[in-house]
């Protein structure tokens, strides 16, 4: 009768010591700033259209595009590296097809979400 007793309390004892450690790591993770628990940073869409709208010749539109006329992708992650395309829709562009509509390359430069257009 004693032994289960004292087979009980040491598996108590180590179901504790296991549950303890378990709260330890998950507090050092969430202070640590954990990528797992940090949101995934994106683009911001305003800055973005602005940025690509500074780098289109407007002198090849009938009518000066606006930022409403600026199409990138949504909700994209700030990751060094990614390259995407941004379409400007317009009148009269100069880009030999004559399509109504220009294309710029945005490429991120960096993790703090630099960019480099072309």
């Amino acid at each position: 009768m004693t032994d289960q007793r004292s087979f009980a309390r040491t598996v108590i004892a180590l179901s504790l010591a296991v549950i303890a450690c378990c709260a330890l790591t998950f507090i050092i993770m969430l202070l640590a700033g954990s990528p797992a628990v940090q949101p995934q940073r994106v683009l911001d869409q305003d800055a973005l259209a602005r940025a690509v709208l500074n780098n289109v010749n407007s002198a090849d539109f009938a009518k000066p595009p606006s930022i409403d006329d600026v199409s990138c992708p949504a909700s994209i992650p700030v990751e060094a590296g990614r390259e995407f395309e941004c379409k400007v829709d317009g009148v009269g562009v100069g880009d030999g097809s004559r399509s109504g509509h220009a294309w710029v390359k945005v490429k991120i430069k960096d993790d703090q979400g630099g960019l480099s257009l072309g």
